[in-house]
């Protein structure tokens, strides 16, 4: 069995899930192809795909040996080699973490319609009707094209699978976390590291359309320097490791005797060292959420990074952890962002870059994220399990191994047989 894999290169979200699938297709030859940080997240572990090799799905070129080659295709959010595979007669499993997050003005039965002319045109109007989608709208439109598709649960997620459902899509299946339940019970069960983080800081990929490590990074500025004036202030921190996809080539600094490593660590080594880390802080990523919930850690939700951590941290309103969150919405509506992934996000960063630049606001932001943090380290133990236990129930659902148990030899091309 010979599969052909990707996932969107949008933080470590969906290459991460990837890497937590890969291993219930036992005995596969797996072969990745991607670009960006799902390409360097792939090869710093190696160990769950045959072969790994750079490539844009974009471009058919890149795609088309391994299409060729394989029995079916697994897709994490890569909608481009969605759309390639069912033009190539290649089923598919489309995995998806964001379901009830993408945005369309169009009807999903007006969507239903334009997968069949994808499905069954002439090569230029199928690609014709896929470039003229928005970004989003080909996440869904991947959904309706692939021969199943499974949905990490999140608040809103069953109502838009009951939506694609009712456009003719009974393929799409609801399903629990999808994480590396490997890792993650690896990290439950294994010694804890030598040198346990007092604070641990997860920052993920960080890079998408639009941010980058190297221009459109504010976020990564203005966190940088809070932490460096944290230590400085609570000496009793002693140690702080910062996590992220940015820190590639590992940095440590001291700043008032409290040591900060900023680094990127293998994932089954960062699981293990939030498994032991008293105190814990990330943005609303989902992904990081169910590993949270998994691992039994509540964790302090920073500010958002870009328009789907607005989105995340939204639907958590009236629970405690999204409650307790830090938002920049907490300091005034200017930092309010328009209701769009792509402007959304570019407002973001240009709001972070302000609180950069002005020290009188960049002051107000601090002293506002250093009571965040002074409230969630008074939360008892009872309150802590308390909250975790309110989220896991908004994430549970079936369990994606047990969806996923001898799918491959179910797999016929959807829309072939009835």
């Amino acid at each position: 069995m010979r599969i052909l894999s990707s996932a969107q290169a949008c933080g470590f979200g969906p290459i991460s899930k990837l890497t937590a699938i890969s291993p219930l297709f036992e005995g596969a030859t797996i072969d990745f192809t991607g670009r960006d940080v799902a390409l360097d997240f792939a090869r710093r572990h190696v160990h769950r795909f045959t072969n790994i090799s750079e490539g844009d799905t974009q471009r058919y070129e890149d795609v088309a040996a391994g299409l060729a080659e394989a029995d079916f295709v697994v897709s994490v959010m890569d909608a481009e080699l969605v759309f390639w595979a069912v033009r190539a007669d290649v089923p598919v499993l489309f995995f998806d973490s964001l379901l009830s997050f993408w945005l369309t003005e169009r009807s999903i039965e007006e969507l239903a319609a334009r997968a069949q002319l994808v499905r069954w045109s002439d090569d230029e109007t199928a690609r014709f009707v896929f470039d003229t989608l928005t970004p989003h709208e080909r996440i869904l439109l991947a959904h309706l094209l692939a021969t199943r598709s499974y949905a990490q649960n999140f608040p809103g997620v069953a109502a838009r699978i009951d939506s694609l459902t009712r456009a003719g899509a009974s393929h799409i299946q609801l399903c629990g976390p999808i994480v590396d339940r490997g890792a993650l019970d690896a990290a439950l069960s294994a010694p804890a590291p030598d040198r346990i983080p007092d604070l641990l800081i997860n920052l993920g990929g960080f890079q998408n359309f639009f941010l980058n490590y190297e221009s459109h990074n504010a976020y990564l500025d203005l966190l940088r320097r809070w932490v460096a004036e944290l230590a400085a202030a609570q000496p009793e921190l002693r140690r702080v490791l910062v996590c992220g996809g940015a820190f590639r080539e590992s940095v440590t600094e001291t700043h008032g005797g409290v040591e900060i490593e900023y680094t990127m660590l293998p994932h089954k080594d960062f699981l293990r060292h939030l498994a032991h880390a008293p105190l814990y802080a990330v943005p609303p990523s989902l992904t990081s959420l169910h590993e949270a919930v998994i691992l039994r850690k509540l964790p302090l939700l920073l500010p958002e990074q870009h328009y789907g951590h607005v989105t995340n941290l939204r639907a958590l309103r009236g629970t405690a952890i999204g409650d307790n969150a830090a938002s920049l919405i907490d300091l005034g509506t200017r930092f309010k962002v328009p209701e769009d992934d792509l402007e959304g996000t570019r407002a973001l960063d240009r709001l972070t870059r302000e609180l950069l630049s002005d020290e009188a606001e960049y002051r107000s932001f601090a002293d506002y994220l250093d009571k965040r943090l002074a409230d969630y380290r008074q939360l008892t133990n009872q309150e802590r399990d308390a909250a975790v236990d309110e989220l896991g129930g908004l994430l549970g659902g079936p369990a994606l191994a047990d969806l996923l148990a001898h799918v491959s030899d179910r797999l016929t091309p959807a829309g072939k047989t009835s």
